[in-house]
């Protein structure tokens, strides 16, 4: 039997496929994996034409082969985006290339984004500093913004608008202690939620996992690219992603305290960004007209509401950091709700 990687390469290399351009010389891989990812994420495979410096390939496949789903929905939804954008979508996110089953897994072929990660960010040096901060939100939120703006579509008649919020409210319930002021709080905010949606006439693409980790500094451009769409999804809220950005920012320049603590540090840090960070954020990203972005307490506490239950609803587990999410939620009970 064929390795793994030999039958990759065959593949690759396969005049079915039709990117054999990508390689002019020998072809290699190099495996990026470590015992503490999770055992949900992919792994990844980096393939290289010859003795370049820089990988011409990205390969996906995900440690468990149930998990292929996500890469259908990567792999989907990016299909949307270039069909939208078209080539200027190489400003903004890799190319889909294939998906496929090797050896019964599914992978995902991308094309390559170089350039710096951004989860390089200093938790002390960088989120304590408003200027670099508010210079980042600023900078990922106008090419949010531009990315929305190009795949903002009419929803049809009849078409749901159904986020599926009231099933994450409901998860949030069964998995945490949850008091009577957090239930009428979420109450108010599936009400809310509700109200708002279906009022939109238009909907987008967003990419579901908006934080500074998903994104690449594109090394000839300079500009922001947008890395891993596995949970994007056409919605009429933008909330997830316009609010996800400035809450992982901030849990980011938390360290190894307990996630009490970390939620708390978290609060307050956010607390100090909203007269400048929040509001300039915000201001950049502007006021939709035809789809739908909440007041700030309601987006981050959806986006804490989402973010606490996703591995529940999508793997059927707890990862560790949902308790930090529901806590963040606790501590965002006592944001000035502005209407």
């Amino acid at each position: 039997m064929t390795s793994f990687v030999d039958d990759l390469s065959n593949f690759v290399l396969s005049p079915d496929w039709g990117r054999r351009d990508l390689f002019s010389s020998s072809l290699h891989w190099t495996i990026l994996s470590n015992g503490d990812a999770d055992f949900h994420d992919n792994v990844i495979f980096f393939g290289f034409n010859g003795n370049q410096p820089d990988p011409v390939l990205v390969v996906k496949i995900p440690r468990l082969a149930e998990n292929g789903w996500m890469l259908k929905v990567e792999y989907d939804h990016l299909i949307e985006l270039w069909n939208c954008i078209g080539e200027n979508a190489a400003s903004y996110v890799p190319k889909p290339y294939a998906l496929t089953t090797i050896q019964e897994r599914p992978i995902l072929m991308l094309s390559y984004v170089s350039g710096e990660s951004l989860t390089r960010l200093s938790p002390k040096s960088f989120w304590r500093s408003r200027r670099q901060v508010l210079a980042l939100a600023k900078e990922a939120v106008y090419s949010l913004l531009k990315l929305n703006q190009l795949t903002e579509t009419p929803i049809e008649q009849g078409e749901s608008k159904d986020s599926r919020f009231l099933e994450k409210a409901e998860k949030f319930k069964e998995l945490f202690q949850v008091s009577s002021e957090e239930k009428r709080v979420l109450a108010d905010l599936v009400e809310t939620v509700r109200i708002r949606t279906s009022s939109a006439i238009d909907k987008v693409i967003i990419q579901g996992d908006f934080w500074h980790g998903n994104m690449i500094r594109d090394k000839k451009r300079g500009s922001l690219m947008l890395v891993d769409w596995q949970f994007a999804r056409w919605s009429a809220d933008v909330s997830m992603d316009v609010y996800f950005f400035l809450l992982a920012g901030a849990l980011s320049a938390t360290e190894n305290d307990e996630v009490e603590q970390r939620a708390k540090y978290a609060f307050a840090l956010l607390k100090e960004w909203r007269k400048d960070v929040m509001s300039e954020y915000l201001a950049a990203y502007g006021v939709p007209e035809r789809y739908v972005l909440l007041p700030q307490r309601d987006g981050m506490m959806m986006c804490c509401v989402e973010k606490a239950v996703r591995s529940a609803l999508e793997f059927g587990y707890s990862h560790p950091d949902d308790l930090l999410w529901r806590h963040l939620f606790a501590e965002l009970m006592n944001w000035p709700n502005e209407n």
